[in-house]
């Protein structure tokens, strides 16, 4: 797929094979699969910026264009890739073989639409925490999306700006892959084998599975923590309980990003909600019932329930 691949790989070639003799020879053939000649990266935030991080430790070879609507944040991740540099506007970022764009949901669709009309036909990845309603606007505008991988890595933070950005937060959580219908194999393939170099867990699912899966995983759990935020008054600020404040600290996160997210996934989202509501309800119901039992009951299957999920973590 790849024109080029990066000088490193022949020297870490040699060092696999002195170091563990023919146990890299698997390894070996991984690193043999073509590579980038050049990588792109649109948005230079958290996510931007450990993609960006990411990339300098695994594929330090493999040249790296920055664009952002801030120039400094887009020369503070350029600066920490060896072959990091900054492209001031997005057509700068012509010749790459893949973009990954890691900017809010809102703006993903034109950033991609933009991304796909570029000399050389770049595979693009974004990494929006919604897939449906991007798929949407691009459809609705006609825009050939056979190039275009819709991703979203499962990982990330409160704070927004690339100072926080770790190499580690890519790799610390799966990546996943939701492919459209009209995706190129070649496409999903380059993005796969992108990701694998990079040492990133790759999970596939539809574009729609992604966002239900979200809808309660993440973006319930943010709505949650912002409805309860609103309720607190300053005035007991010395008497909030840390569970209170445990539950609702994720509204220290981006408000305009959340909006973006909510209204994305406005549909999953109001699902996800209704049935939360009715748990509550039912939860509510049990505690006013006079024996407690019924209450006890479900209250321990949903600590069991997530010690489970803990477990498997």
């Amino acid at each position: 797929m790849f024109a080029a691949r990066a000088a490193d790989v022949t020297r870490s070639r040699a060092l696999l094979h002195v170091a563990f003799g023919a146990q890299a020879v698997i390894v070996q053939r991984i690193m043999a699969a073509e590579l980038p000649s050049q990588i792109g990266l649109v948005g230079a935030g958290l996510i931007g910026g450990s993609i960006g991080q990411r990339l300098a430790r695994m594929l330090p070879g493999v040249p790296l264009r920055v664009h952002d609507m801030s120039p400094g944040n887009a020369a503070f991740v350029a600066e920490r890739h060896p072959r990091g540099s900054v492209a001031v506007e997005m057509t700068g970022l012509a010749g790459c073989d893949v973009v990954f764009v890691a900017t809010p949901v809102s703006t993903i669709a034109g950033h991609v639409a933009a991304l796909l009309t570029l000399e050389g036909a770049p595979v693009v990845i974004d990494t929006g925490s919604a897939k449906t309603a991007i798929l949407d606007v691009l459809s609705a505008n006609g825009v050939d999306m056979a190039r275009f991988v819709p991703g979203h890595p499962l990982a990330g933070g409160i704070s927004a700006g690339p100072g926080e950005s770790r190499a580690q937060i890519l790799a610390s959580r799966p990546f996943v892959l939701a492919p459209h219908d009209t995706v190129e194999a070649d496409a999903l393939d380059a993005a796969r084998m992108l990701l694998d170099h990079l040492g990133v867990e790759v999970v596939e699912m539809s574009p729609s599975a992604h966002d239900a899966m979200l809808a309660t995983g993440s973006h319930l759990p943010h709505l949650i923590a912002f409805a309860l935020a609103a309720m607190a008054d300053p005035a007991d600020r010395a008497l909030i309980p840390n569970s209170f404040r445990g539950v609702a600290g994720f509204a220290e996160a981006d408000a305009q990003m959340w909006a973006d997210i909510f209204h994305a996934n406005a549909g999953e989202l109001r699902k996800s909600a209704e049935i939360f509501t009715k748990r509550l309800d039912l939860l509510l119901a049990m505690a006013d019932e006079t024996a407690p039992g019924a209450l006890l009951e479900t209250l321990e299957e949903a600590r069991a329930n997530f010690d489970a999920l803990e477990n498997d973590a």
